[in-house]
């Protein structure tokens, strides 16, 4: 009898451990691409897919944010586990080995200019002959077609920080910008409530990209599985809806800014 009990406390004690367990895999984000990431608070759309995807199932998450293109670099050079923000353009110009998950998310890319210049681009060819700040790797990420036009226009450039992006086409010294409508209007909003610039002035969105599709590159074949899985899950059940509603609604900026001043750590 004495046996059994020692037996079983022994079980319990083993199952306790494994349940309560965690294994900590580092993730690489971007570092400026709000509502997708917000670095200051660990949270944002992506950051919320993966954790919601893999918590349950044990993981813990560590986050490692990054300029735009550090986080491939990080990736190859074996301190990330997982890498953000990824498509088969990214795996092939970065020369990337791993395993691609499902889509994960979609960014919607527009060409931006002010309304007093009176452009009127049809195809992403016309942005050629005009200055154009666009996000770091863009070039690479969105295919031939966008790589072309960037290579033979001598007034096109890249930055990592997309709040950058924002000023300086209210500041008139760029002509264009590219970037995704929701990190526009994220930065355009903080711009208005934190920098003497006049973001009131008309804008206009050239549909030139499409949507974007984006997932998450694994060093590991079975936890992307085990991810892909848990994505079909969040979708099925709701969940990975009310993520992107908890940021992508009227009064979501003014709540991030103010989650902003204040830094905690998940």
């Amino acid at each position: 009898m004495k046996s059994l009990v020692i037996t079983s406390a022994v079980l319990l004690f083993s199952f306790s451990s494994l349940v309560s367990a965690s294994e900590k895999i580092t993730v690489a984000f971007g570092e400026k691409l709000a509502p997708w990431v917000l670095s200051e608070t660990n949270e944002g759309i992506i950051v919320d897919i993966i954790e919601a995807a893999m918590t349950p199932l044990g993981y813990e998450i560590e986050h490692l944010y990054l300029p735009y293109a550090r986080r491939t670099k990080s990736y190859k050079a074996g301190g990330v586990d997982v890498v953000s923000d990824v498509n088969l353009n990214t795996i092939q110009g970065h020369s990337l080995k791993g395993y691609l998950s499902d889509t994960a998310y979609s960014y919607e890319n527009f060409a931006f200019s002010l309304h007093n210049k009176n452009f009127n681009f049809r195809q992403i060819s016309d942005l050629k002959n005009y200055s154009l700040l666009s996000w770091q790797d863009a070039a690479i990420h969105l295919g031939a077609t966008y790589a072309e036009m960037a290579n033979n226009n001598p007034q096109y450039s890249e930055t990592f920080d997309q709040s950058v992006q924002v000023k300086l086409l209210f500041l008139d010294k760029v002509e264009v910008i590219q970037m995704d409508v929701n990190i526009f209007d994220y930065y355009r909003a903080k711009a208005a409530n934190s920098d003497k610039i006049d973001t009131t002035q008309k804008v206009d969105r050239f549909a030139l990209f499409g949507a974007s599709p984006n997932g998450f590159l694994f060093k590991s074949e079975a936890m992307r599985d085990k991810f892909n899985t848990q994505l079909q899950k969040l979708k099925a059940t709701g969940k990975y809806q009310k993520i992107f509603d908890r940021y992508l609604t009227a009064d979501t900026i003014e709540k991030i800014h103010t989650k902003e001043s204040t830094p905690v750590t998940k």
